[in-house]
């Protein structure tokens, strides 16, 4: 008799089950950070949403700076203030994103990673932080709204650059779990076929096992190729790309969901069977 409690590839559910409470916690926080707008960053020196991420709420700014200021002469110090205060904070926003690429403890892939760590440091980091120093000697609004803009428009380090970050740790951390999961599926076949379970726990495990197949598949079917179409969104498609990472958003919790409810069947297997 083989009984699937016994058998050495279920260690593996384990690895699971730990991976997939850790994933439980991630789609939400890939739209968890979000900075005031500058509203230097429009030609014309009215509000942009460009540096926001949308859907999630919009806190005050630590500045506590308006959210419609102009850039005139007798407020221009304060208008530079604001925008070197919104590039600090995405100097550091881009240097949190770098520690969680570098993060070997989760499961992208390393061309996913390597794509990630390139975007990030050889991209968004030089180019934000070059221009505070060009914040820093402008004398005039119009200097001081071109900075402004280029910091918004052309980086998107919050309407791109994060949530193509974590949505990608997701996907790849969801990829991997899938793939756990379809392993063992062969595995818990042999068992069912060569159980003796009595007629109630295996019909039990057998209906188990169907839900199981076919949680694994939707997941699968979910996930598949989402890394590389999450990398391949660029700064110059926003805003227009936003809902596609909505949407990747979605699908990452509908998949995280099957992948539970698959790790909780081959539970239910296991004890079925004994």
């Amino acid at each position: 008799m083989k009984r699937i409690a016994s058998l050495p590839a279920l260690a593996a559910l384990f690895v699971v089950g730990t991976t997939v409470g850790v994933v439980g916690l991630l789609p939400a926080a890939a739209f968890a950070v979000s900075s005031t707008s500058t509203s230097l960053a429009s030609s014309s020196g009215s509000t942009s949403s460009g540096s926001a991420t949308p859907g999630s709420s919009t806190p005050s700014s630590s500045s506590n700076q308006p959210s419609n200021p102009t850039c005139t002469p007798g407020v221009f110090a304060q208008a530079k203030q604001l925008v070197a205060t919104e590039l600090a904070g995405r100097v550091s926003q881009l240097d949190q994103l770098s520690t969680e690429i570098a993060n070997t403890s989760d499961h992208l892939t390393s061309s996913d990673r390597q794509t990630l760590q390139n975007d990030v440091e050889n991209f968004e980091l030089p180019g934000i932080e070059a221009l505070q120093p060009e914040v820093q000697t402008a004398t005039t609004c119009a200097e001081l709204r071109s900075d402004a803009h280029s910091m918004v428009f052309t980086y998107r380090v919050y309407m791109v650059m994060t949530p193509q970050t974590h949505l990608t740790i997701v996907a790849d951390d969801e990829t991997y779990i899938e793939g756990l999961l379809s392993n063992l599926e062969s595995t818990i076949s042999s068992a069912l076929n060569d159980s003796n379970a009595n007629s109630t726990n295996l019909s039990a495990a057998q209906n188990a096992f169907g839900q199981f197949q076919s949680e694994v598949s939707s997941a699968q079917s979910s996930i598949g190729g989402l890394s590389a179409q999450l990398l391949a969104q660029t700064p110059a498609e926003a805003p227009g790309n936003w809902e596609f990472f909505v949407q990747a958003r979605t699908t990452l919790t509908a998949a995280r969901n099957d992948l539970h409810s698959a790790y909780a069947d081959a539970l239910e297997i296991k004890t079925d069977l004994g």
